[in-house]
């Protein structure tokens, strides 16, 4: 599969617009899940990822063969759908580096028995803020550092607004389904 995928980037590299279509076919929905997650509606999720393949096969020289194709691409459709939300210009809840972080709440073994469906149902409804945050560290699996270092805010904050983003969307889940 592996020389499959280089063989379309080497195409891609020269050009070919055959090739393109096929790497977008082959992670079209893929990317679009990534986008969806963190802008939060289809209509953003749609431009983001046609944002993100038209910055890869733009840049596809920064690719370096070796690394992990998707998880380049997945890098770049991150980063396009935050770009995409920061135009939108979302709240960040900004705390001084010597705020107190909240501890974390035990589990709610009721609330992660709900399904996949309604955590995106709910995620959706959540502020863009949280809602980018919570996709980064539960879907995408970036850290607290990481996302720090992406959305430019420090990383109490992340976690202030991890957490509060995630009792928010507890809420919204039982409100729904419960």
């Amino acid at each position: 599969m592996e020389d499959v995928i280089q063989k379309l980037i080497d195409e891609c590299r020269r050009g070919s617009r055959k090739a393109q279509m096929e790497l977008y076919r082959r992670y079209a929905k893929w990317i679009y899940s990534i986008c969806l997650r963190i802008t939060g509606n289809p209509a953003d999720a749609e431009e983001a990822m046609q944002d993100s393949f038209l910055k890869v096969f733009t840049h596809l020289e920064q690719y370096h063969d070796g690394l992990s194709f998707g998880a380049w691409m997945q890098q770049v459709a991150v980063r396009t759908s935050i770009d995409h939300i920061r135009r939108q210009q979302p709240e960040w809840d900004e705390l001084p580096d010597n705020y107190p972080v909240a501890e974390e709440e035990p589990e709610d073994e009721e609330a992660t028995a709900l399904s996949v469906a309604a955590v995106k149902e709910a995620l959706a409804k959540l502020a863009p803020g949280y809602r980018v945050i919570l996709s980064l560290y539960l879907f995408e699996g970036y850290d607290m550092e990481e996302i720090s270092s992406i959305l430019h805010i420090q990383p109490p904050s992340v976690r202030s607004q991890y957490l509060r983003g995630k009792k928010k969307l507890l809420v919204l889940m039982k409100e729904s389904y419960g």
